[in-house]
């Protein structure tokens, strides 16, 4: 991935001696003659680095600096000048830029070290930005690999992430789509730049197309200013556009430019604007039906699906459950303060035995919940949400069969359940029907947070 400087200065032997000193094989020069057609340049395209002298007609290169700051580009840029004073370059360095050049220079290679100095100053910055999000996205991600299912899934992304192709992200909602993509991410050649996600659904189709391209000044009502698009902004990154299938057919095509081409158009714009990005695709759609139905087009769902990861469904994945949950609950605990820091079999086997319609979101919320309004340092089943303490719910779907463990759970939960409803709450009356003895009948009752002022009461013996 190449580097793109952009040389401005009104003296065409300080431009080509710049040019000379600063080409090579993995940088793009452009060289402009004034400010203005530097600030053209940069409304086109993105650049690593701005030289610029600092005297010119029309617009100062310390006028072009502040422009650049105003329009919130964090381009590095390096003045230059003969006539520069102690006082002009302290307020360049306090405008933001990254080194002052003294006219004529004393070596060319100076010019060089300079600009060099800046490029690496930059990169650092930006390894380290990316060091503190993947060290941030590595917290957030639970150790969540205890069976094939998801073990298959995480050796084709390690063989995959290497690899410079568009990968498609398919799986239920809540499976994790996001974060296997900052995983792609985290282990690609591009791992020190940008990653940025779009969620495309649920967007008016003009907001959509804004935030992908950016849009110029004055390009629509309330466009008070240029602003850079996500695909701008993922520039030598890369970008997840999320929910994919919701995006809108006419979009879709300018979509396809962008692969195609490598090149898009601000909204209200008329150059095109090189991209150098990777690009990720996520949907909990079936895309294939789209495009038989004519909803998604054919050729961007072959563009997007050059790499395939499917991701399995929190049901066809019990056994990651355990390490899920101990994993939410120590991320949960801490950040709202509470004190619980571990989790009672008798729950651990309700949140095995639930179906999960929502996936890890739904798991990942539900002990939120428990957390927030627990009263101890153990979660036990009665804490978890009324969804799960009632055995209807945990009950394995038509077609599958619960584990034994659960099964048994439910079982003993519902006949106690009844248990003190045909005794209408008294437990001195179900210990002597049942044949369990008192205190282990307390037990069992707070083993599946049941309270006898909580159970159904019998109508039959309220008649009476």
């Amino acid at each position: 991935m190449s580097e793109r400087l952009l040389i401005v200065d009104d003296e065409e032997s300080s431009r080509e001696l710049c040019r000379l000193v600063l080409e090579g094989e993995d940088r793009e020069l452009v060289l402009c003659s004034d400010a203005q057609a530097a600030l053209e340049a940069l409304s086109r395209n993105t650049y690593d680095l701005v030289l610029t002298d600092m005297i010119m007609p029309g617009l100062t290169g310390m006028e072009l600096l502040e422009r650049i700051r105003a329009e919130r580009l964090d381009t590095p840029v390096v003045l230059m000048s003969g006539k520069g004073s102690i006082p002009m370059v302290v307020q360049a360095m306090r405008l933001g830029a990254e080194d002052f050049i003294e006219k004529p220079f004393p070596d060319p290679e100076v010019v060089a070290l300079s600009v060099n100095r800046a490029l690496r100053r930059r990169r650092l910055e930006e390894e380290n930005r990316s060091l503190r999000r993947e060290l941030q996205t590595l917290k957030g991600q639970p150790h969540m690999v205890g069976g094939e299912a998801m073990s298959q899934v995480l050796r084709t992304l390690e063989r995959i992430a290497p690899l410079e192709l568009t990968v498609l992200i398919t799986g239920e909602t809540g499976t994790g789509k996001e974060m296997i993509a900052r995983r792609l991410h985290a282990l690609s050649p591009r791992a020190d730049k940008p990653f940025v996600a779009l969620n495309c659904g649920g967007l008016p189709e003009g907001l959509l197309e804004s935030l992908l391209f950016g849009h110029e000044k004055g390009a629509f009502t309330g466009a008070i200013k240029r602003t850079a698009g996500y695909f701008e902004k993922a520039h030598k990154g890369t970008i997840l556009l999320d929910e994919i299938g919701d995006m809108p057919l006419p979009l879709q095509v300018k979509l396809l430019r962008v692969l195609q081409e490598k090149n898009f158009q601000r909204v209200g714009g008329e150059g095109t604007i090189p991209v150098d990005c990777r690009v990720i695709a996520s949907t909990h759609r079936d895309l294939r039906r789209m495009v038989t139905e004519r909803t998604f087009r054919e050729d961007l769902y072959y563009r997007l699906n050059v790499l395939h990861l499917n991701l399995p469904p929190l049901r066809d994945r019990r056994e990651d459950i355990p390490s899920l949950a101990r994993y939410f609950i120590r991320q949960i605990s801490g950040r709202l303060g509470r004190p619980v820091t571990a989790l009672a079999p008798e729950a651990l086997d309700r949140l095995k035995a639930h179906r999960w319609p929502g996936n890890i979101r739904e798991l990942e919320n539900c002990l939120e919940r428990a957390i927030a309004l627990s009263s101890g340092d153990r979660l036990e089943a009665g804490d978890l949400p009324e969804e799960l303490r009632h055995t209807g719910q945990s009950q394995a779907p038509p077609g599958e069969v619960a584990p034994y463990g659960p099964a048994k759970e439910a079982f003993e939960r519902r006949y106690l359940d009844d248990l003190m409803a045909s005794c209408s709450g008294c437990v001195s009356a179900a210990a002597r029907v049942s044949g369990i003895p008192r205190q282990n009948l307390y037990l069992k009752l707070k083993k599946h947070g049941l309270h006898p002022s909580e159970t159904r009461p019998d109508p039959a013996l309220d008649e009476a």
